[in-house]
């Protein structure tokens, strides 16, 4: 069992040391595959919340997840993510997580799409400013450039206009926060506690959490809704597997920008299965959001080629 996690690892530290650049540059590869798979996730819980409540969703998800965990991590997951000495920060994400979800998603019933994603893409923002103080990351200038463009990319696409209700703006805006303080806690414990361990503990507390809401709105999945609601602990596993990856070989200031594909993924995902048809403003701000995360993988690249150079000198 351990051997398959240590597969899936090994896999992925293969692909990165294919990849050029530094380790911040190959770890960005790494979490644009992440993104890829958050707003697959997305767009199926998408098709789901039409006739399920997201609880429900949620606690089938996190059922999914932690047999994942179990059958290739082992019964090591329990004791290593419940005894580990970053227990507490662990716990503390896996909390932080479950608010940011229930805040974002509970928003998503008063406000516009285009409301929604301008809100919460200010994590990224939020990361960069948290980096530097809470992990002595040194936040260069072209990745503040990157970042605000990146943003501006982001108000483009999704045209936001005035918000009719104070409290959901302020609900999504607090998830933003929190979802980034989330980020930066799994930064301070990658190095110490394995994915699979991470990603075991915070799907219990959502399966515990969500399954006490069931007896009150449960409603019997259809066979295709119910295979469309285990797919989503199979996307979210690999997605989580992969950022936690990608996090250990590059500073989160550094991947802070490439939340931003995300975005790209989600027009993508709205026209092939919803049939949405991105316009003229949104394509503007997706060459703005691909400015922002091309600048900052062009620049690590550079940096790791002036390191190795440094390092061959005598």
């Amino acid at each position: 069992m351990v051997r398959a996690e240590n597969g899936f690892a090994g896999l992925i530290r293969l692909v990165g040391r294919a990849l050029p650049g530094s380790p911040s540059a190959r770890g960005l590869i790494v979490v644009l595959f992440s993104y890829f798979f958050f707003a697959l996730h997305d767009a199926m819980v998408k098709v789901l919340v039409a006739r399920y409540d997201a609880p429900e969703i949620l606690f089938i998800r996190s059922l999914t997840v932690v047999v994942l965990c179990l059958t290739l991590g082992g019964r090591g997951v329990v004791t290593r993510g419940l005894f580990s000495p970053v227990r507490g920060k662990l716990l503390t994400r896996a909390v932080l997580t479950l608010i940011a979800w229930l805040l974002y998603y509970s928003s998503a019933r008063y406000l516009e799409l285009p409301q929604l994603i301008t809100i919460y893409f200010a994590s990224p923002l939020i990361i960069a400013v948290m980096a530097g103080p809470m992990l002595g990351e040194k936040v260069t200038a072209i990745r503040w450039v990157a970042l605000a463009i990146g943003f501006v990319g982001v108000l483009l696409a999704a045209r936001p206009h005035g918000a009719s209700h104070i409290l959901p703006v302020l609900c999504v805006g607090a998830a933003a926060v929190i979802w980034a303080y989330a980020m930066i806690l799994m930064r301070q414990i990658a190095s110490e506690l394995r994915g699979f361990d991470q990603v075991f503990v915070i799907a219990v507390l959502f399966l515990i959490t969500c399954g006490a809401s069931l007896p009150f709105l449960w409603k019997t999945p259809s066979l295709p809704a119910l295979l469309l609601m285990l797919s989503l602990g199979i996307m979210s596993t690999i997605a989580q597997l992969l950022l936690i990856e990608g996090v250990k070989l590059a500073q989160a200031s550094v991947i802070a920008p490439m939340e931003f594909s995300g975005l790209l993924w989600s027009f993508v995902f709205g026209y092939l299965i919803f049939g949405d048809i991105p316009n003229a403003d949104i394509f503007l701000g997706a060459g703005f959001i691909l400015l922002s995360g091309g600048m900052v993988v062009i620049s690590e690249i550079r940096q790791g080629r002036r390191n190795r150079l440094l390092r061959q000198s005598p």
